[in-house]
């Protein structure tokens, strides 16, 4: 670990090792983390030698080398690799993982280098219509996300001026780079990244994909529609899961272009829905039902994969939404706006001999220390917690019953007479 500080008093690895604890075991701020680092078991666990504060934690953190924390995430995804986390989830004897992007935080008054911006409508207190600059930070992640433990794999945050695919595009080219080219072997996408490039860049590293197919992609999706109405489904099903029941009617077709200027032929799945459930009207349970159509442009072989695997695998791609985005927004503090527009950083000398303060890293920095907590608190809790799976408690619980027994001060050892 290292940062920008010149010969710090507390190492950077503390510095590490103090917020990864916040993330492990949920503390809601840096003020609470403030709080624990005045006492001496903290201090013991992260080989600090005396209490610091709060303003310590900002000054490394916005200084912060981000390439030792990436190299550790892809360390710990690696290990988890090799320790068969992600085999229960395999489709096909194949490994999944979805790729897609979240807004992290807006604000119309603090704003950072790296912020892009947008005009919003707003009505003022008067009730006229007013436009404002909205700043705000976007990201793409990649997650496996088949198995019970569903961790990051990377993220790439949007530039000023560029759109969430060229981002994706530059995430997708650094993947084989940090993982190579067969950690995973299917890729889940949303619709906006039914592209060209995209595909391309997919099918060259040698993944297969399955990506959402909407009206953005018109030629492909109108085609594949017509088709689709000229004929009965190819096959009909009913399931129930969770107190709901689904009738299914699908169809599946392979040979057609994906877009007029790249008219490789690619396989469309599309799966017509009809979900029954009980809820609550005037107070009276009542059966409900809703209609929906799905869509799917495919790489993946029709022998191998029949149609209702690769609706399966449509559907998957909401576990990146569910169980990643919304898990880390949810439970793990990630939409904070940590360190975001923070001035407090260290100085460097520039090549005019002028001391001006480094970039900041402090977002990035915090959310690289996140997904590794996140990652390593998801195999815990689910593959060797007894509490989880002996008492069934939530990984919350468990991490709070961790903190209680961590915070105990360790207890004395000497050697034996």
């Amino acid at each position: 670990m290292a940062d920008a500080r010149t010969d710090p008093e507390i190492s950077p690895a503390s510095v590490f090792l103090a917020l990864f604890h916040s993330f492990v075991f949920r503390l809601p701020s840096f003020q609470q983390l403030d709080s624990e680092l005045s006492h001496s078991y903290l201090q013991h666990w992260i080989g600090a030698e005396r209490a610091f504060r709060d303003d310590t934690l900002r000054y490394s953190l916005c200084g912060f080398d981000l390439e030792p924390l990436e190299a550790m995430l892809v360390d710990v995804n690696r290990r988890l690799k090799r320790g068969k986390a992600f085999d229960e989830g395999r489709v096909q004897g194949r490994l999944v993982a979805a790729l897609d992007g979240i807004e992290v935080l807006s604000s119309f008054s603090r704003r950072c280098d790296h912020c892009l911006e947008r005009r919003v409508t707003l009505k003022d207190q008067a009730g006229r219509k007013i436009e404002q600059t909205q700043y705000y930070h976007r990201a793409v992640g990649c997650q496996m996300v088949h198995g019970p433990v569903k961790p990051f794999l990377a993220i790439e945050w949007l530039q000023p001026g560029e759109g969430e695919d060229t981002a994706a595009l530059r995430l997708l080219t650094r993947l084989p780079k940090m993982y190579g080219s067969r950690f995973f072997d299917i890729l889940l996408l949303d619709a906006l990244y039914a592209q060209t490039p995209v595909l391309q860049l997919v099918q060259k590293i040698g993944w297969d994909a399955v990506i959402s197919l909407k009206q953005n992609s018109r030629d492909l999706y109108q085609s594949a529609v017509r088709l689709f109405a000229s004929r009965p489904p190819d096959a009909q099903f009913s399931e129930q899961s969770d107190g709901k029941t689904y009738r299914v009617q699908l169809w599946d077709t392979e040979g057609l272009p994906f877009t007029i200027d790249n008219p490789e032929p690619v396989r469309v799945v599309r799966s017509e829905e009809v979900l029954e459930r009980r809820r609550y009207r005037h107070g009276e349970l009542e059966l409900h039902s809703t209609d929906h159509e799905w869509l799917w442009v495919t790489t993946l072989s029709k022998q191998i994969f029949p149609t209702r695997v690769v609706r399966q695998l449509g559907h998957g791609r909401w576990k990146n939404e569910n169980n990643g985005w919304m898990d880390l927004t949810k439970h793990w503090a990630f939409k904070h706006g940590f360190l975001h527009a923070c001035r407090h950083r260290p100085k460097r000398t520039n090549t005019s001999g002028e001391r001006e303060p480094v970039a900041n890293h402090g977002l990035a920095a915090v959310v690289l220390i996140l997904l590794i907590a996140f990652a390593l608190t998801s195999a815990f809790v689910l593959r060797h917690s007894k509490l989880a799976r002996r008492d069934h408690l939530t990984a919350i619980t468990v991490a709070a019953q961790l903190r209680a027994w961590v915070s105990k001060s360790p207890p004395k050892t000497r050697a034996p007479d």
